[in-house]
């Protein structure tokens, strides 16, 4: 079903499949530069003889400027249109991922001390949490503004995914070029991917929104209120659980590897990053093949999520080995996959027109807040009550999501306003 033409929507089904494919080409790349930091960060902390929590810290930095900073862009967008936003969010990640290759140049180089090179890394985490947040919210508000309330969720999906096949090709890209290049040339590389991707949205993304006249406060104290509206407050603290569990995941991941099977810095860069890569490639699978095959609603995928996410956290405590913790990994990615479709899709279908932005904010904003309390909180307990406890605490936060998914009056009331396609 095709959404009717609006002034807000491209001028062809063809024209709007394009706009797509485009987008998702560029959050690929932010997926590429942002997801092989869990690659690259570890060992090159080991290296430097820094603790781990200052990985933890790097990661949190940025968090806290994410989360507060995307609702006030998602606001923004629904004043100024989507393109805007998309372009600023786009070349800000380009300027960070440059200071990111410069702090760990000087690093290795020895021109800084390690803990500089930890802070200027920090700061350049900053760069990307606080400006370049600007692209996620904006994207999703655009699609949500050419899609229907029945094909919302498969197309946000999509569009979600490219951040996955961004996270499979990061990490690879990291094990394979690292070795060759060094982290400073490899960071550059993907800096310059991410800025031509910024100058083809501002030349070929079609842009046909006009400012909407509203009267709403654009700060984040506004925009965080917002997130209790009944309307879609389970589907905000859903993701919120969601991205933490996630987050915790993605920050411990290399440190087991490399404590389970006693690997150097080296050779837990390789299996870390093979590992990452074949969870994202779960999630990639997830969102552009089962979703599409299931056209189930957010509250089945919320459900199935939470239930699969279970299951690979049980299994994470008791792998006997490397092919154990890579299954485990898999499940758990896979179920992302599926959990971070439903409460995105739901959440949009939950609001009127007018409110994409803001609540596309919202529902990005959820990642930041996840990797505010996931890293730092999973490599405390890591690190301080044993390498096992934060998945045990994991598959708890899982079991709660999984009943707020199946429960909750608000979930289930958006099931019923979804338009499921007939199977061909």
């Amino acid at each position: 079903m095709t959404p009717p033409q609006t002034a807000s929507n491209p001028t062809s089904p063809a024209e709007r499949r394009q706009a797509f494919r485009l987008l998702f080409l560029c959050l690929m790349a932010t997926g590429i530069g942002n997801n092989m930091l869990f690659a690259i960060l570890p060992p090159l902390a080991r290296g430097l003889a820094v603790p781990e929590y200052w990985v933890g810290a790097i990661y949190t930095v940025s968090a806290v400027l994410f989360m507060t900073m995307t609702p006030v862009w998602g606001a923004l967008s629904d004043r100024r249109g989507r393109k805007p936003f998309i372009v600023f969010g786009l070349c800000a990640f380009a300027c960070s991922t440059l200071i990111f290759a410069a702090a760990a140049w000087a690093g290795e180089s020895g021109w800084i001390p390690p803990l500089g090179a930890i802070f200027a890394m920090a700061l350049a985490r900053t760069l990307f949490g606080g400006l370049g947040s600007a692209t996620n919210p904006s994207a999703q508000a655009y699609v949500a503004d050419r899609t229907s309330p029945g094909e919302r969720t498969e197309a946000l999906a999509g569009l979600t995914a490219a951040f996955g096949l961004g996270a499979v090709i990061g990490p690879t890209l990291a094990a394979t070029l690292v070795e060759l290049v060094g982290v400073p040339v490899f960071m550059v590389i993907i800096s310059a991917m991410v800025a031509a991707g910024a100058f083809a949205v501002w030349y070929r993304l079609p842009e046909q929104s006009p400012p909407k006249l509203q009267s709403r406060p654009i700060n984040p104290f506004a925009q965080f209120a917002f997130g209790a509206d009944p309307r879609i407050f389970p589907f905000v603290a859903y993701g919120c659980v969601a991205w933490i569990v996630q987050s915790l995941s993605l920050s411990t991941l290399a440190f087991f590897v490399m404590d389970s099977l006693q690997l150097d810095e080296a050779a837990g860069l390789q299996m870390s990053s093979i590992a990452l890569a074949a969870g994202a490639g779960a999630l990639i699978v997830a969102q552009l093949v089962v979703i599409p095959a299931l056209h189930a609603s957010p509250r089945i995928l919320m459900s199935l999520g939470a239930g699969i996410t279970m299951a690979g956290f049980a299994l994470m405590i008791v792998a006997p080995n490397y092919a154990g913790i890579v299954t485990a990994y898999i499940l758990i990615s896979f179920a992302f996959g599926l959990a971070r479709s439903g409460f995105v899709g739901g959440a949009s279908i939950a609001v009127e027109p007018e409110e994409q932005g803001r609540v596309a904010g919202l529902t990005t904003a959820t990642a930041g807040l996840g990797f505010i309390l996931g890293p730092v909180g999973g490599l405390f307990m890591y690190n301080q009550l044993g390498h096992l406890v934060p998945y045990y605490v994991a598959f708890v936060l899982a079991a709660i999501t999984l009943a707020l998914a199946w429960f909750h009056p608000g979930i289930r009331r958006v099931a019923n306003i979804v338009e499921v396609k007939p199977e061909p």
